[in-house]
């Protein structure tokens, strides 16, 4: 089982934040670094003093074009890109220029999207929770088929249409980069999606019965698909507390309660985060792998985090 960072830029990270952040997990061997794209910080809005805007919340792929070229092993994408935030040729676009930025190592997460607050304050539309599952479908129809068909593609949708698009440049990674599904633990049709067009689908703080049913699930639909289960990943977002004691550990809670409005949001599911000592987190992890998890994305979002990270290894 692999380890990844999903490094959540959106609580105030600066891009020093952000490359400290990935060469740390780089150092450590870390898998990836993935980057959330969000407009708007993701905690409890009362949470933030002076309100959302007061903490910065930068562009994922400005920050990612950077890292490219800053990192040398380790993957890089976004974890997700909701697709209300853009036309499935400019996402594709983005995700196969940083696989030649970098040499190879782009991933590109997807989803529907679920913040609907900031939606709303940059103007975008936010359809129901079905009608974004159906741009999911065929964003991923369209990545796929811009990526990895012959020149040109043309796509007839509901939402999107293509004519004859000559698509340029095409990804380094054959036969496409590695395509990430976000969802949930109780989901149905975005597992079928990930299925059908990607290679991994991730779900946050699930129990580790959670992720035996949804690799359950997850294999059901490869086989409807004829794909090999063991061709589409399940990976999990976790957050994460760990320190060298039990008094460490209730520390770090302490200050994510008095500054760190995300992790407070997060802490309904705590009993599912990667928590503890080192021995208690190693525990977790394995169940997690034994239950089929292939790959643990750590939610990280501060200088405390950082520190973390060498526990973890």
């Amino acid at each position: 089982m692999r380890l990844g960072l999903s490094i959540e830029i959106q609580e105030g990270m600066g891009y020093a934040d952000t490359l400290a952040m990935a060469r740390a997990g780089e150092a450590l061997g870390f898998d990836t670094a993935l980057l959330a794209e969000h407009y708007y910080p993701s905690g409890r809005v009362e949470r933030y003093p002076g309100g959302l805007g007061s903490r910065m919340a930068a562009d994922a792929w400005i920050y990612l074009g950077g890292l490219a070229r800053e990192t040398s092993r380790i993957r890089l994408g976004t974890l997700v890109s909701p697709v209300t935030f853009r036309h499935p040729s400019v996402l594709a676009k983005l995700a196969a220029t940083l696989d030649h930025t970098s040499g190879g190592r782009a991933e590109l997460g997807v989803g529907a999207g679920w913040f609907e607050g900031e939606h709303a304050a940059y103007g975008f539309a936010f359809p129901a929770p079905g009608r974004r599952v159906d741009l999911v479908e065929e964003q991923l129809e369209v990545i796929n088929g811009l990526w990895l068909s012959t020149d040109p593609f043309s796509f007839s949708g509901q939402h999107y249409q293509l004519q004859d698009c000559h698509f340029s440049p095409k990804p380094l990674q054959q036969p496409r980069p590695t395509i990430i599904v976000g969802g949930t633990a109780s989901a149905t049709r975005l597992p079928r999606l990930a299925a059908r067009w990607a290679d991994e689908f991730v779900i946050s703080n699930p129990s580790v019965d959670e992720c035996r049913a949804v690799r359950e699930r997850l294999d059901r639909d490869c086989e409807r698909f004829r794909r090999d289960p063991s061709s589409v990943r399940l990976s999990v977002f976790v957050a994460i507390c760990v320190g060298r004691t039990d008094a460490e550990v209730a520390q770090h809670v302490a200050t994510y309660e008095q500054t760190n409005p995300q992790y407070v949001r997060m802490l309904e599911s705590r009993e599912h985060w990667i928590a503890g000592t080192p021995e208690q987190a190693t525990d977790h992890l394995a169940q997690l792998e034994a239950a089929g998890i292939a790959r643990v994305l750590l939610s990280v979002n501060c200088d405390l985090h950082r520190e973390m990270l060498p526990l973890l290894v």
